[in-house]
């Protein structure tokens, strides 16, 4: 079992609830801690929230697949409509709480059909190379010594350009499962799975289209997501600083969470963001697209300093206490009031 810095956590029981299937009669329902099966075919888990622009070409990308099962947080548009004209998708309702819990729930409430599971978003498409390898390793039986699980790295696109150099082009992440042994870590966001046994990477790459709803809906999920990030980067600068041997660790995904919860503590880390990005990852080579991408993420990071300031520091009551501070007229009159206003 690898180790590091995350143990594996016991099952949360907010991720035991009941569950529905949105095809009446087709499908049962699935069972708490469903076994998975033993095909040597592979299949796919997508979560999904309004995705009507991208369920329909996220599907026919996964070609592969001979299972794919949709967890929809209750979406409002035409996303499951859509998801259901495939025969090979089930779908199920879960209300949305946390990403850790969501995750968690499609790997291990769900009973799979097959030995492997590819965990994908729906603004990500799989081309054929990263498919046939998939496919090449479920049809192998699984031994002692085959990974619990693979790591892989996406082609992120942005302006109709594949970014090349910044924010993301050569992180490893960990997308091809055996669902009995990942679990997600419990965090606000940006959560990273636990693995019980080796990992190996892959060579293909898939490609994510994070901005096919268009840029006021990747503000808002930003938005969202720095909301969490904050709350969870002051829980982290509160234990203190992480030890330095995890920045060494031989799993990469531990030395990313590592490097992540160290630049909690740097002051303006949006600016050793762009920095990093920009000038020592190369994002100039990907000329006004890179700039462009390079600014919104340190924008992003902007947001979560300025969040936690927020969280620390307690604004709201400063603000009311010299809110009314004024209205005393312990500093003359109020900004914007006459000169004579009682």
């Amino acid at each position: 079992m690898r180790t590091g810095l995350f143990a594996v956590e016991a099952i949360d029981d907010a991720v035991r609830q009941p569950i529905e299937v949105l095809v009446p009669g087709q499908h049962a329902l699935r069972k708490t801690n469903a076994p998975t099966g033993l095909g040597q075919g592979v299949s796919v888990l997508i979560l999904t929230k309004n995705e009507e622009k991208n369920i329909a070409a996220c599907l026919a990308s996964l070609g592969f697949a001979d299972e794919i099962v949709i967890v929809d947080s209750e979406s409002t548009d035409r996303t499951v409509e859509i998801a259901q004209r495939d025969p090979r998708v089930r779908v199920v309702s879960r209300a949305f709480d946390t990403e850790y819990k969501q995750r968690n729930f499609g790997l291990h409430e769900v009973e799979w059909k097959n030995a492997w599971v590819y965990v994908c978003d729906a603004d990500e498409r799989v081309p054929g190379d990263l498919g046939d390898e998939l496919m090449r390793i479920a049809a192998q039986p699984i031994t002692e010594e085959t990974p619990a699980a693979y790591r892989m790295r996406f082609r992120n696109m942005f302006r109709g350009k594949w970014i090349r150099h910044c924010a993301g082009a050569d992180v490893w992440i960990l997308r091809f499962v055996r669902p009995s042994l990942v679990r997600y870590e419990k965090r606000e966001t940006n959560v990273h799975p636990i693995v019980s046994g080796p990992t190996a990477e892959l060579q293909g790459r898939f490609d994510h289209f994070s901005f096919n709803s268009g840029l006021v809906r990747w503000f808002k999920k930003h938005n969202y997501y720095s909301d969490r990030e904050s709350a969870e980067a002051v829980n982290v600068t509160a234990k203190g600083r992480p030890p330095m041997s995890a920045l060494a660790d031989k799993d990469p995904i531990v030395r990313r969470r590592a490097l992540k919860n160290f630049s909690f503590f740097l002051p303006a880390r949006w600016a050793w963001r762009f920095t990093y990005d920009f000038v020592a990852k190369r994002g100039f080579l990907d000329g006004l697209a890179g700039l462009h991408y390079c600014a919104m993420i340190s924008t992003y990071e902007y947001w979560i300093e300025l969040k936690m300031k927020e969280r620390r520091q307690n604004w709201h009551d400063r603000n009311e206490c010299m809110v009314a501070t004024l209205l005393e007229g312990d500093y003359g009159p109020v900004p914007m009031m006459a000169a004579n206003a009682a």
